[in-house]
């Protein structure tokens, strides 16, 4: 029987880094938290690394890691977690064998096409976004997609985590908590769903984002919610940023090296507060536009960035997710397409665990809704080519096509059309819910349909047909008094 994460299951990946390369950069990254070290705006992280026999200087906030330290802070980051949804359906394996995709938070606005305009994000986007998120079937993991700009600041990102957590059935992505109270309350909530801190430290149905400030440095807040996290043994998603060429060197080695160094550093961070605590290598690397200064997420340079992240993630043994969709396309459209389908295509192939990114266009910034369709589409084709090919008696058919024989040649039947076997293997094909495999006659006929029509069309039938299996009212009504205690 097949289950919610098989579909995926990827085989093993192919590399593009050597062993010597990695050590290279692994061991270069060594260096750099030994003698320049990292500085930690964080004094529950400092005290913890201490503790652990880094070197602090308070006065600085630089923390130095003698090697024997990080190394063994690192061995003790659990290689292998699962990702769990509200239900065990839609449970996820961090195995170094699947490719799981999931929204990404960053949205201010949202696309219009009718009016082909932006507007600002309103926390209706995140109950709709959840929604289609917990429809589309290439959707692994939701993250609250849009900062609401209909909700206090102070408080947007727990509104968020209540309507993801009522919404949808799949592992939830807490995403931009800058604050550790933040993190307290997020935890509260994921608490009262499992029943208990004590199963939330065993059942990780959510899990939390914390960046890194590029270059070699850990933010204060976000890093004292890293602790926070650790406490209560929710995986946290390191993610680090440097931006070749403006953060980091302009090289894609020396990108790496410092970035390796911060997700290290803030690895070591979470151990020494909470051994065996879990948590995840994420990297949204970049390079810099040499003629304007902005940033290139999905420039070739940047997907082989985050290809190479991912390897390191596995060198050090974290469960990995690094890259992600995320177009620099400022609309719904053919720049979109072809770089995600670059991005998604090396996804499968080199076996990136976590990408996040569904949805979102300008630099994850945009939400759009006819994205969300078109990606699902992407991805849905992306991992037909990183699926494992059996060949088998049953699968090479050698028997099927002697009695089919040759087309026009006597009594036998010359194709394969009409046997059992092609009926039921046909329905394992990917199909598009977006582009068109039908004549021109007919395609024509039915109003020469855009891809970003379709795309428009099918979120429109989504949003007004899908009705998701809700949080139970009990506990719903449990987190709301949550949120509002935490909000006064």
């Amino acid at each position: 029987m097949t289950t919610f994460s098989d579909r995926f299951r990827v085989r093993k990946p192919v590399e593009i880094l050597s062993r010597e390369d990695k050590t290279a950069i692994h061991e270069a990254a060594l260096e750099v938290m030994e003698t320049v070290g990292i500085r930690i705006h964080s004094k529950s992280a400092r005290d913890a690394l201490r503790n652990a026999g880094a070197l602090v200087d308070e006065a600085t906030a630089v923390v130095k890691f003698p090697k024997h330290v990080t190394n063994s802070l690192m061995a003790s980051v659990p290689e292998k977690i699962v990702l769990a949804g509200r239900e065990k359906e839609y449970d996820l394996p961090m195995d170094g064998r699947h490719c799981f995709y999931t929204t990404d938070g960053c949205g201010i606005s949202v696309w219009e096409n009718e009016t082909q305009s932006r507007r600002l994000a309103v926390l209706q986007d995140i109950r709709d976004s959840a929604r289609m998120a917990d429809y589309l079937q290439y959707c692994s993991i939701y993250e609250p997609t849009v900062v609401p700009s209909d909700v206090p600041e102070d408080r947007h990102v727990i509104v968020a985590m209540k309507e993801a957590f009522d919404i949808s059935r799949k592992h939830i992505l807490s995403e931009s908590t800058s604050h550790p109270d933040e993190a307290r309350t997020q935890i509260r909530m994921a608490s009262e769903i499992v029943g208990g801190i004590d199963e939330l430290r065993k059942r990780h149905i959510m899990s939390a984002m914390v960046c890194t400030m590029s270059p070699l440095t850990l933010d204060g807040n976000a890093t004292e919610a890293g602790m926070v996290w650790a406490d209560a043994h929710v995986p946290v998603c390191i993610t680090g940023m440097a931006m070749a060429g403006v953060s980091s060197p302009a090289t894609l080695a020396g990108n790496i090296v410092v970035n390796h160094a911060e997700t290290m550093s803030l690895a070591c961070a979470i151990q020494a507060r909470a051994k065996g605590a879990p948590a995840m290598y994420g990297s949204v690397l970049s390079n810099v536009d040499p003629r304007t200064g902005a940033i290139m997420l999905a420039s070739p340079e940047g997907i082989l960035l985050c290809i190479m992240a991912h390897e390191m993630a596995k060198h050090v043994k974290m469960p990995s997710a690094c890259g992600g969709l995320g177009s620099n396309s400022k609309v719904p459209g053919m720049e979109s397409c072809i770089e995600n389908s670059l991005v998604a295509l090396g996804s499968t192939l080199f076996a990136q665990e976590v990408n996040n990114g569904l949805g979102l266009l300008d630099c994850s910034t945009v939400l759009s809704y006819e994205q969300m369709v078109i990606d699902n589409d992407i991805v849905g084709r992306a991992l037909v080519f990183g699926r494992e090919i059996p060949v088998t008696k049953e699968t090479l058919h050698l028997d099927l096509i002697k009695e089919v024989g040759i087309l026009g040649m006597g009594k036998k039947k010359g194709n394969f059309l009409g046997e059992r076997a092609t009926m039921q293997e046909v329905r394992q094909f990917f199909r598009s819910d977006v582009l068109s495999s039908e004549p021109f006659d007919q395609w024509v006929a039915k109003g020469r349909k855009s891809e970003v029509a379709a795309a428009k069309e099918r979120a429109d039938w989504i949003l007004k047909n899908h009705q998701p299996e809700m949080l139970d009212r009990d506990i719903s009504a449990r987190l709301a008094g949550i949120v509002k205690g935490a909000i006064g």
